[in-house]
């Protein structure tokens, strides 16, 4: 019976990553219209509707580089930029970043190794997250994976092609998210790193530890290729960079070095879905299980682990280790320095080397181990607590019809950009509840054409009006007091969305 099956683990092996690649493409369709976009996909959905130029200014004044949004406009361009055309998008490149997690663990490891990295890939609630959200994290982890398979390809063959995929990937993964720029950083110690691993006499000099530094004409010529890519915006980029300063940054509370830890937990067992924090967000609760228990035993299976392996491919995990925990040991470090970039979503390429770290280890232990492991791993997610999210305008979108000859007024600058995106500017006006005299015209999703009141009694004597409330506590519940709707005539409610019109 055993030699059965083991003689159908091997005739079927060569189709098992197209059963991870279907699984993920699954987990990745599933719920996801389920839920409306929250403030940043919404300024995604607000760019893109926008014409060519107008998109670039956007990404500009945003702080951010073009490609996501040029690659996305033109895909979602064919299904008129709905919820669904902006996040399939992501679900793409989510599956191609599955699959260049086989390629580079293939590469570097074996294929044992890269099925178990594929699979806890597919089935991460933080990567099935990102392959959802129409932003431009998915994308930015395809193009880092790629880029490190071809630089790991260079490494062994010191073939300068590969090199050359490299630089464009990584070029790319820049143009992509600034994050990809920083990353470049790891490539480099990656490469000194190999050096120090491969001196051919072993003996040890202050000359050798120096030449060890060095770029090779390989990685000199990645680099040129990276820089050619980037080339075009590298104007914009030292714009922001000194002018802007990337210190659009200020919402981003200050890191501890727990949040390492705590990013670990997020990557293996998500965060909420579309949460606007202050920096790093608050992993998913797990039923019955204390969130400190979890970080706990993460931190004790990680203490064995990285030892264990290091052990077994001393070489080959301390690449991996360098592109996960040094990539966050190393904004950590910049955070220490003032820039507050310590956001588990801005570390996402960080979170597929943790994946392919634990499918080592799986390749690595007896097959009992690994089936047990990856049970209990999906025991735990499927205990995930859900959260209610706000489904209000998307109802609310298709039923637009209804208040053709009405003018639609929201309260904060947050629901203005949202609403922009479902209802579109011409219906829409801001009355900043908190603060009427606060214009936000210079975020970037919003722009000098806003149409805004400082005056309650201009709304009253609107006949067309109608309040746009996002509220979804009583008002003795609610930090914000301001608006109260008590007494005000309820036209609809969608959701969290509900709609009054203002006593005249």
């Amino acid at each position: 019976m055993f030699q059965k099956i083991k003689k159908l683990h091997f005739k079927s092996e060569k189709y098992y990553i197209y059963l991870i690649l279907l699984l993920g493409f699954v987990l990745r369709l599933r719920n996801i219209l389920n839920r409306d976009f929250w403030y940043d996909e919404a300024f995604t959905g607000v760019t893109v509707k926008a014409n060519f130029w107008e998109m670039i200014k956007i990404t500009i004044n945003d702080v951010h580089p073009p490609l996501y949004y040029i690659l996305l406009k033109m895909f979602s361009y064919f299904g008129n930029y709905s919820v669904f055309s902006i996040r399939f998008f992501s679900v793409i490149l989510g599956i191609l970043g599955i699959w260049a997690v086989y390629l580079f663990t293939k590469e570097l490891f074996n294929k044992k190794a890269a099925l178990f990295a594929s699979l806890i890939t597919a089935i991460s609630p933080f990567a099935i997250q990102y392959s959802q959200e129409g932003r431009m994290y998915a994308m930015l982890s395809f193009f880092a994976l790629m880029g490190a398979y071809f630089f790991f390809r260079g490494l062994r063959t010191q073939k300068k092609k590969y090199f050359i995929f490299w630089g464009i990937f990584l070029g790319f993964s820049a143009l992509t998210h600034y994050m990809g720029f920083i990353y470049s950083l790891i490539f480099y110690l990656v490469f000194v790193s190999h050096n120090f691993f491969h001196q051919n006499d072993g003996k040890i000099s202050i000359k050798k530890i120096l030449l060890n530094f060095l770029p090779s004409k390989g990685l000199m010529i990645g680099a040129l290729s990276a820089v050619v890519v980037f080339s075009f915006w590298i104007k914009t980029f030292v714009n922001h960079l000194m002018y802007s300063g990337l210190n659009n940054m200020h919402w981003v509370r200050p890191a501890s070095f727990s949040d390492i830890f705590t990013n670990v937990q997020i990557f293996i067992f998500g965060s909420p879905l579309g949460e606007l924090s202050a920096g790093m967000p608050n992993p998913n609760a797990v039923s019955h299980v204390s969130s400190s228990s979890i970080i706990v035993g993460i931190v004790l299976l990680f203490g064995f682990l990285i030892p264990y392996l290091i052990k077994k491919e001393k070489e080959k995990i301390s690449y991996i280790l360098i592109m996960s925990f040094g990539f966050m040991l190393l904004i950590y470090i910049i955070s220490l320095l003032g820039d507050d970039y310590f956001v588990s979503r801005y570390l996402i390429i960080a979170a597929y080397f943790i994946f392919i770290f634990i499918g080592v280890w799986l390749s690595n232990v007896n097959w009992k181990i690994s089936f047990f492991a990856i049970a209990v791993y999906v025991f735990l997610l499927a205990n995930i607590m859900n959260l209610n999210y706000s489904k209000g305008y998307g109802e609310l979108q298709k039923d637009l019809a209804k208040y053709k000859n009405n003018h639609f007024y929201v309260l904060n600058s947050f629901d203005y950009v949202i609403a922009k995106y479902y209802v579109g500017a011409e219906d829409l006006t801001l009355y900043n509840i908190d603060w009427p005299q606060y214009n936000p015209s210079y975020w970037a999703a919003i722009g000098s054409g806003i149409k805004r009141i400082e005056n309650y009694d201009d709304l009253k004597n609107d006949p067309k009006a109608l309040i746009l409330a996002n509220i979804q506590k009583d008002k003795e519940k609610r930090n914000d007091k301001t608006f109260d709707p008590a007494g005000l005539p309820l036209v609809s409610r969608y959701d969290n969305i509900t709609i009054y019109k203002p006593n005249n």
